[in-house]
């Protein structure tokens, strides 16, 4: 019999109050599609995160490991950085990959913030061996803090020159910069057959001391 696997990463959802701020993102881009000549699927507000790794499929019966090693990571990486709950600031509205063959569309953070890149060494090392090792997973050189906020695909009935500008783009005003309060590390359950609000959280850690 076939184990069950699990599409799980570990993440930290935006916070209500900063989830506001970009409430509005596709009512101001409506058109956004038909400017780039793609599809472009804009992130549910529940969605929206921060992902300090995602793992891809894991074993069924790997679950617990999972968790037992996620809680230990959390707890040394709080003991010996000193680490506690601490903020993140997003300052601007980036491209992934290129404006040519655009891929998503992010909120990221540009500035230095040693707590979250030594919270994501310790979660890589501690959560290492369950990665999905599969040729189709790509991954960073480097973490890059940012939130996706919209997806783009191919649309056969749509022009394939196009020209793309990120003044298209339609953001609130006093957007930027935008806090992310990171006192959360959860394990998160993606679960692409249940729709637009396919995650769920199996284990919420807080960095509170």
């Amino acid at each position: 019999m076939t184990n069950t696997k699990k599409r799980l990463f570990v993440g930290t959802f935006l916070d209500a109050q900063s989830a506001s701020a970009v409430a509005n993102f596709k009512s101001l881009n409506p058109d956004l599609s038909q400017k780039w000549q793609l599809k472009a699927r804009f992130v549910p507000l529940p969605k929206l995160h921060l992902t300090w790794l995602f793992l891809g499929d894991v074993e069924q019966d790997l679950l617990e490991n999972v968790k037992t090693d996620l809680e230990e990571t959390i707890r040394v990486w709080k003991e010996s950085e000193n680490g506690s709950a601490f903020e993140i600031s997003y300052d601007s509205l980036v491209v992934w990959s290129s404006l040519k063959s655009p891929r998503v569309l992010v909120l990221e953070s540009t500035g230095a913030c040693p707590p979250a890149t030594s919270l994501n060494q310790a979660i890589n090392i501690g959560l290492g061996n369950y990665l999905d090792k599969s040729d189709k997973m790509e991954r960073f050189d480097r973490f890059r803090p940012h939130l996706t906020i919209c997806r783009f695909s191919p649309d056969s009935r749509m022009k394939t020159k196009t020209r793309r500008n990120l003044d298209d783009v339609q953001t609130a005003e006093n957007l930027f910069p935008l806090p992310h309060r990171i006192d959360t590390v959860s394990l998160i359950e993606s679960d692409l057959k249940s729709g637009p609000n396919g995650y769920s959280s199996i284990l919420d850690i807080s960095l509170h001391l």
